[in-house]
C-alpha cells in the first residue's frame, strides 16, 4: 500500500520527519518504508519530434530527429511504440542525469544508430509507474523550455506500508490517519461531502434483488445522470499520480480516488447498458461465461459471484467489471455500486481465475458496513465535480439483516495481569477514545463497542493485543521474576533437532530449505506412503504436498551442479506428510532429517579419503552418537528410488537408509555425479533420545595406556568382525578402539590386507601396569587369531 504524505495531511497535521513517522507507524504495527519525491531529473527539456522514421536494424526501433531550441536537431533512437511525427515530448539531453542522479544519459549507438539523448516516459521522470510509452505533452511552450516549468513536480513524501492481512481498515489514507493520531493529540478532519440531489428519486431507475444474502448482505446503488466523460482535472492526476496510478478517464480516476482516499472499493456502470433497470446478485453457473473489463473470457464455477441485469452478467462481485457495461467517452448517465461481499467468496472466486484486483484486496480482508453510504456519496459528489449530471435523490439500500458492530466486556484487571504491567482507567479511556472505540465503564470493567471499521477486533483478547501496541512493546517493563505452574512446562519435541543442527552446522553441513510443495512426479520416486494433493493449487508444480524430504535436496544439488560446485554436504529438517485413514484431517504429518553428500571433499595438500557410501555411514554414526543415541547398525536394504541401500537401527529400531540413488532420480533432477543421501526419521529417533538412560561418568582419575596392533587378515574380512572380537575380549579396562589404517601390497599378498588398531586401557580403581596391558594385548591377538586367522604383522 503506498501512501502519500500530503494526501494524509488532509486528514489530519502529521507532525514529525518522514523517518520519525515511518518509525510511529511500524511501532503500531503498520510496517513502513519511505521515499521523498520531487523533481528527480536534471537538463531535461521539451521537445518536438520533427520526423521518424524506422531503424535500419531493428524493427521495433525509431530513428527520431528531435527539435530541443537549439540550433540543431538531434537524432535520438526510441522504443516507444506511441512516438510519431510532430508530438511534444520530454527529452532528456546528452549530460543530463534521471532517478535522482543515478543514472547519467550518454551519447550512444544503437544498433549501428547514434542516439543524442533520450524521450522519456512519465516513470523516467518519477511521475507515475507508466512506461508503456513515452510522456506527450499538450504544450504550447516553447521548445528547449525546462520541463518543470511546465509539469508540476510537488514535494512528498511517499509510504511503502506492508499490512497484515487483519489490517484491511489501513487498506486507504483515511485508515493510515486513523493509527497516526493514536497518541498524536488531534482529531481526523471529515471530508467535506456536498450530495446535491436532483428530484428524480433512484428508486424510480433501479431494482435490486440479491438472491443469496450471506454472500451479499448489503448492495447500495445510487444514479448520476448527465455527466460527461473526460480528461480528469489536473488536480485529480496529480493525487492519482503521487501514489503511482495512471490517469484513465473522470469518471474512473474519481472511483480510484475515493478507493484510495476512504478505502472502500466501488464501482461505475455506464446505467444504459443495464437491461430492465435491475440489478440481481447471483452465483455462476458452472461453466458460464464471462468477459471482464481486461477482455478475457473467463470461465466460471458455480462460487463465484456475479452482479447481474436484466439479462446477463455485468461484473464478477468485488473482483472486476465486465466489458459489457464499462464506462465509454459517450457514457452520459451512471449507476454506482457500494456493497460488501463475503470475504470468502471473493478469495475463492478471485484465487480460481488468478485475478487479484485493488477490490479483491480489500473485499478478501473484510471491508467496512458502515462506510458503504459514506464512500458512495462521496464517489457521487467528486463525479459531479468532475465530470458534471445530477444525482438522482437517495439510494437503494438493500440491507435485509443489519450487521451488529462487536460488543464485549473488557477486564482492565485481566489485561494487566496478561501485559505485565500497571494501566490506569484514564490511560485505558485515553486509548479506547484513540482507536473510536466507545464504552461504558463500571468499577473497573468496560463494556465495549468496536467500530464497524474494525473487523479484526471481535474478543476480549483482542483489545488486549490494542491496548500493548498503543502503549508500545517497548514501553512495557520487563519482569525479572516468573511465577508459574510446573504444569504450564511442556516437553521441547524439537531439542533434539537443535542438537543435530548444531552437530552438521560444526561439520560443514549446510542447512536446506525446500519448498512443501511439489509437483506429482517427485512424490512417486520414493517411499513417502500415499502423498496428499491439493484441492485448489497455486498449479501443477505445486498441487501435492511432500511425503520424502530428498526430492528438495536433489533439486538443490542440481542447482549447485550447474554453477560448478565440486563438493558439498547439505541437510534438511522439515514435515512430511501421507494419506491416513486414521487421522482427522486424512492426512499424517512425519519429521525427518535428510542428508546430502555431494562430490569430493574440499581440494587440500593431503590427500582425503574418497567420499563414499562408507564415509558417510561413519558420518550417521558420528552424528547419531553426539546425540545420545547408540547400538548403531547397519542392514542391507531395498529402498525405492535408490540402486544401493542400508537400512539404519539403533538397536532394534529402525531410524532410516542410506544409499546410492537410482540412475532414473538422477536423470529426473539432471544430476551427472551421484550423489549419497541419507532419511532419517525424526519421529522414531525423539522417541529412542527421550527414552535413553543418562549415565553419570566422574573423569578418569588414573592415567591411560595406548597400544597399536598391525593384523593381517584375509582381503574378504571386515574390519566390523575384528573391531567386535577386540571389544568383547578386551575387558573392562579397553575404553576404546579405532581403526586407524587400512593397507594393501604385494608385501602381505593378493589375497590379505593390513589392519592397524589403536587400544586405549584405563582403570577406574588403579595404575594400570605395562604387563597387565601387554596381557590383555596378549588375549586379544589370540582371539583374532582363532576366530579370524589374524597373523600380527
Amino acid at each position: 500500500m503506498k501512501v502519500s504524505l500530503n494526501w494524509l495531511n488532509d486528514y489530519l497535521d502529521v507532525s514529525g520527519t518522514a523517518e520519525e513517522i515511518s518509525d510511529r507507524l511500524t511501532a503500531l504495527g503498520l510496517e513502513a518504508s519511505f521515499e521523498n519525491r520531487g523533481k528527480s531529473f536534471t537538463d531535461v527539456v521539451l521537445g518536438k519530434v520533427v520526423k521518424c522514421g524506422p531503424h535500419p536494424n531493428a524493427d521495433k526501433l525509431s530513428v527520431c530527429e528531435v527539435d530541443v531550441g537549439d540550433n540543431d536537431n538531434y537524432s535520438i533512437v526510441c522504443g516507444a511504440p506511441n512516438v510519431k511525427e510532430g508530438i511534444y515530448v520530454p527529452v532528456a539531453k546528452v549530460g543530463a542525469t534521471l532517478n535522482n542522479g543515478d543514472f547519467k544519459i550518454k551519447q550512444a549507438k544503437l544498433r549501428g544508430v547514434e542516439s543524442h539523448g533520450m524521450i522519456c516516459s512519465e516513470r523516467e521522470l518519477s511521475i507515475s509507474d507508466e512506461h508503456e510509452g513515452i510522456m506527450i505533452l499538450d504544450t504550447k511552450a516553447d521548445v528547449g523550455t525546462p520541463i518543470e516549468e511546465i509539469l508540476t513536480f510537488k514535494e512528498d513524501t511517499l509510504f511503502e506500508i506492508d499490512l497484515t492481512p487483519n489490517r484491511g481498515d489501513c487498506l486507504s489514507h483515511l485508515g493510515v490517519a486513523r493509527e497516526l493520531r493514536i497518541n498524536a493529540g488531534v482529531d481526523i478532519k471529515p471530508r467535506a461531502v456536498d450530495v446535491a440531489e436532483s428530484e428524480n428519486h433512484t428508486s424510480n431507475e433501479i431494482n435490486i434483488d440479491i438472491a443469496d444474502k450471506d454472500a451479499c448482505p448489503r448492495y447500495v446503488a445510487r444514479v448520476v445522470k448527465g455527466v460527461k466523460v473526460g480528461p480528469s482535472p489536473g488536480w485529480l492526476v496529480d493525487r492519482m499520480a503521487s501514489i503511482g496510478q495512471s490517469s484513465i478517464n473522470n469518471i474512473v480516476d474519481a472511483a480510484n480516488y475515493v478507493l484510495m482516499d476512504s478505502g472502500h472499493p466501488m464501482h461505475t456502470f455506464d446505467f444504459d447498458t443495464i437491461s430492465g433497470n435491475k440489478i440481481i446478485v447471483r452465483y455462476a453457473e458452472n461453466g458460464e461465461k464471462f468477459t471482464t473489463l481486461d477482455n478475457e473470457k473467463r470461465d466460471l464455477k458455480d462460487f463465484h459471484l456475479l452482479i447481474c441485469d436484466g439479462e446477463n452478467p455485468i461484473a464478477l462481485a468485488g473482483i472486476m467489471g465486465g466489458i459489457n457495461s464499462e464506462i465509454k467517452d459517450g457514457t452520459t448517465n451512471i449507476l454506482i455500486e457500494s456493497a460488501y461481499f463475503s470475504p470468502t467468496v471473493v478469495r475463492k472466486g478471485a484465487k480460481v481465475l488468478d485475478l487479484s484486483t485493488e477490490a479483491s484486496k480489500r473485499f478478501e480482508r473484510d471491508t467496512d458496513m458502515g462506510g458503504i453510504i459514506p464512500a458512495i456519496n462521496q464517489l457521487a459528489a467528486l463525479i459531479v465535480e468532475v465530470a458534471g449530471g445530477e444525482i438522482c435523490k437517495g439510494v437503494v439500500d438493500e440491507y435485509p439483516a443489519e450487521k451488529k458492530p462487536h460488543t464485549f466486556n473488557f477486564s482492565l484487571e485481566k489485561c494487566e495481569a496478561l501485559l505485565g504491567t500497571h494501566i490506569t482507567e484514564k490511560k485505558i479511556e485515553t486509548i479506547f477514545d484513540s482507536l473510536q472505540i466507545t464504552y461504558k465503564n463500571k468499577n473497573g470493567s468496560f463494556q465495549c463497542t468496536m467500530p464497524t471499521f474494525r473487523n479484526d477486533l471481535e474478543r476480549e483478547v483482542d483489545l488486549y493485543e490494542e491496548v500493548a501496541r498503543v502503549i508500545g512493546y517497548n514501553n512495557i517493563p520487563s519482569s525479572v521474576q516468573f511465577t508459574g505452574s510446573y504444569n504450564s512446562f511442556v516437553v521441547d519435541d524439537q531439542q533434539l533437532d537443535s542438537l543435530l543442527r548444531t552437530h552438521l552446522q560444526y561439520n560443514g553441513y549446510c542447512e536446506h530449505y525446500s519448498n512443501s510443495l511439489q509437483h506429482e512426479n517427485d512424490t512417486n520416486l520414493f517411499s513417502g506412503g500415499e502423498a496428499v494433493e491439493l484441492k485448489n493449487p497455486l498449479s501443477q508444480d505445486m498441487a501435492f504436498i511432500r511425503n520424502s524430504i530428498i526430492p528438495g535436496l536433489l533439486m538443490a544439488a542440481s542447482y549447485n551442479e550447474k554453477r560448478q560446485e565440486k563438493g558439498f554436504k547439505l541437510f534438511e529438517i522439515g514435515a512430511i506428510h501421507n494419506q491416513s485413514k486414521k487421522s482427522a484431517t486424512g492426512s499424517k504429518e512425519k519429521f525427518h532429517l535428510g542428508l546430502l553428500w555431494y562430490g569430493e571433499p574440499q581440494s587440500h595438500w593431503r590427500n582425503y579419503e574418497t567420499r563414499d557410501l562408507y564415509r558417510c555411514k561413519g558420518e550417521i554414526v558420528q552424528l547419531l552418537e553426539s546425540a545420545g543415541l547408540s547400538n548403531i547398525s547397519y542392514k542391507v536394504g531395498m529402498e525405492k528410488g535408490f540402486e544401493t541401500s542400508l537400512k539404519i537401527y539403533s538397536g532394534k529400531t529402525q531410524i532410516g537408509n542410506v544409499g546410492i540413488l537410482d540412475n532414473k532420480v538422477l536423470k529426473q533432477y539432471d544430476i551427472k555425479i551421484n550423489p549419497t543421501v541419507c532419511d532419517l526419521s525424526l519421529h522414531n529417533m525423539r522417541v529412542l533420545w527421550q527414552n535413553r538412560k543418562l549415565v553419570y561418568s566422574p573423569p578418569p582419575a588414573y592415567p591411560s595406556m595406548n597400544r597399536d596392533i598391525a593384523l593381517q587378515v584375509s582381503r574378504d574380512k571386515p574390519a566390523e568382525d575384528l573391531l567386535t572380537t577386540i571389544q568383547k575380549e578386551g575387558g573392562n579396562t579397553l575404553k576404546d578402539v579405532s581403526l586407524f589404517d587400512v593397507y594393501q601390497s604385494d608385501e602381505v599378498g593378493d589375497n590379505n590386507k593390513s589392519l592397524a588398531f589403536s587400544l586405549k586401557f584405563q582403570s577406574e580403581a588403579t595404575t594400570l601396569t605395562d604387563t597387565e596391558v601387554d596381557a590383555d594385548v596378549e588375549k586379544i591377538l589370540n582371539s583374532l587369531k582363532k576366530a579370524h586367522g589374524a597373523i600380527q604383522r
